[in-house]
């Protein structure tokens, strides 16, 4: 292992070399839920693995070429394998696009393939044709199609024109669905000056400030033996969060319970209503079943649903037809999966 002074020299000496890869440009920014500016930082430093095996990349590395190839039979699209899986560099970043293909128009653009699987789903997709994709894949994209522009030598792509555009396609519940992510020369300038503060500090050993729990725990890994001395301040700081624990191991207890009693009252009632001394009956308590949408058969009785829709998801067709979804929802068919949720319906009045 190197240490601190040598570790430094080492990477000074390679700052003409070090980028911010476009994959790693949300978390630079701030922007990926699941690495933050201090974990790339970190990362970048060799101080912290990097999660490149993690399941979902995994997952979506066996299925790329599958959704690529359907892709552009879909659309009109073919990849060219000589140009595409290499490393493109300019300035502070670089990039290592999935693919690069002809498009209908006989360009050549840039093409991203993402199989979401349980990541950015839901309403971070729009309508195909748009721009409307998660903001990491929008910035990763966008930089992948800068590299391209600024990496390509005048007349290497003849005949072909070098489209302004890129390409992002991913296999969500409607099929396949690609979206349009124009060259903003804007954006990246200020993406360029950001990696450019970025590598400075990965350089000058100078951290970005934690933003969560984890953070700190990434920035600050245990040394054995070492002891830090505290005043009363942060004793009673200590004593606080004790209690706060102790009060959410209590509260946790008293919820089960109630639960508990709940559901035995309950057994297979779907709601629960008050009868008031007057005879009023008013609902302060839902157990439904939890349902899905059954978008496979939703498709088969509805096929021209499929054109209208990015994806047949639960909240796209309640927009069109809040009745359809409704006929379309199933409750799983195992009781163990079939989970009841609690949901209080109390009048204000009676939860003051």
């Amino acid at each position: 292992m190197l240490d601190s002074r040598c570790k430094r020299a080492t990477l000074a000496r390679m700052d003409d070399q070090i980028r911010v890869s476009a994959s790693r440009v949300p978390a630079m920014l701030g922007m990926d839920h699941r690495c933050s500016p201090l974990t790339l930082y970190l990362r970048m430093r060799g101080t912290l693995s990097d999660d490149a095996d993690n399941a979902a990349i995994q997952a979506g590395r066996y299925y790329e070429r599958a959704t690529a190839d359907w892709a552009c039979d879909a659309y009109g699209m073919k990849i060219k394998e000589g140009w595409s899986q290499k490393t493109l560099a300019h300035g502070p970043l670089s990039g290592h696009p999935d693919f690069v293909v002809l498009d209908e128009d006989g360009k050549v653009a840039i093409l991203e393939v993402k199989n979401p699987f349980w990541s950015y789903k839901g309403d971070d997709w729009g309508e195909p044709g748009t721009d409307e994709v998660p903001q990491p894949y929008f910035l990763q994209t966008l930089t992948y199609v800068h590299l391209l522009h600024q990496t390509s030598t005048k007349g290497q792509w003849t005949p072909f024109e070098l489209a302004d555009y890129g390409y992002v396609c991913a296999k969500l519940a409607g099929g396949i669905c690609r979206y349009k992510i124009p060259y903003d020369k804007a954006i990246i300038s200020k993406v360029e000056a950001e990696a450019q503060t970025f590598i400075h500090r990965v350089v000058n050993e100078d951290p970005p400030t934690p933003q969560d729990e984890q953070d700190m725990r990434n920035l600050w890994p245990v040394t054995e033996g070492k002891v830090i001395d505290c005043n009363s301040a942060l004793v009673e700081q200590l004593k606080t969060l004790a209690d706060i624990k102790q009060q959410i191991k209590q509260l946790a207890e008293q919820e089960s319970a109630l639960k508990t009693f709940i559901l035995g009252f309950a057994q297979d009632a779907e709601r629960i209503e008050w009868v008031k001394d007057d005879g009023t009956r008013i609902p302060v308590c839902s157990l439904a079943a939890n349902r899905q949408l059954d978008a496979e058969q939703l498709a088969a009785d509805h096929p021209e649903l499929l054109a209208k829709f990015a994806k047949l998801d639960t909240a796209a067709v309640r927009k069109h037809d809040k009745a359809l979804v409704e006929r379309y929802m199933r409750k799983p068919s195992d009781p163990t999966k079939a989970s009841r949720v609690i949901r209080l319906k109390l009048p204000k009045e009676e939860q003051a």
